[in-house]
């Protein structure tokens, strides 16, 4: 009967078992397999290779020269910058980038996330109705919804400061937006639809969020 390590669960023979050097080792090799750092060219010979993916495993990519590893949901690249496209939606009627880009840059290093966001409207954007989410590249974790975000809101003839708070304490995937929306109320209130400053988005309107948080 086939017995297993009590750490990575390697399978080992026992005395009373035939006798089959090959398959024995083979075995051993299979369940050290998925466990060593594996080396690919590329991410496509990565995922290729790698149909069923476990969280934890660990991927060598020669070209970038760059090591993954899987979330249990993604690869990520470990301490590179990834690109990724923020989701970005309103409490009442979701906007459209039209045109315009939605663009985003994170890295991970163990537990720890560094993020950008970047969104830039155009004269085919459309603004929705509602407070604005926009969406974090990884879960935050127990503590990820903690830390405040800062950004920079623009609008014609001027910018605003933006405080950033994620929607969830734990396991937020978006984060909403403040700042001030009136020039004669000069309060905190959640940003949207509306613009900034009494001042409605336009065309030029661009919005960057960055900071760094905790993941799941």
């Amino acid at each position: 009967m086939t017995l297993y390590t009590p750490l990575s669960g390697l399978p080992y023979p026992q005395p009373t078992d035939t006798a089959n050097l090959p398959l024995h080792l083979q075995s051993l090799a299979t369940g050290i397999d998925s466990r060593t750092i594996l080396r690919y060219p590329n991410a496509d010979d990565r995922d290729e290779a790698v149909t069923t993916p476990v969280a934890g495993m660990v991927a060598w990519l020669t070209t970038p020269g760059t090591l993954t590893y899987y979330t249990g949901t993604q690869w990520i690249a470990l301490g590179a910058w990834n690109t990724y496209t923020p989701t970005w939606t309103a409490a009442t009627t979701n906007p459209s980038i039209g045109d315009g880009t939605l663009t985003g840059k994170y890295a991970v290093v163990g537990k720890v996330c560094h993020f950008t966001t970047l969104v830039t409207f155009s004269s085919t954007t459309t603004y929705g109705s509602g407070a604005y989410t926009l969406g974090l590249p990884v879960t935050a974790g127990a503590q990820g919804g903690l830390p405040q975000f800062l950004g920079i809101a623009t609008v014609p003839g001027g910018r605003v400061l933006l405080a950033c708070q994620p929607t969830l304490s734990t396991g937020a995937t978006g984060i909403t937006l403040w700042g001030v929306t009136s020039e004669t109320n000069l309060s905190l209130l959640q940003v949207g639809s509306g613009g900034v400053l009494s001042t409605a988005w336009s065309a030029t309107s661009a919005i960057r969020i960055s900071g760094t948080y905790e993941v799941a």
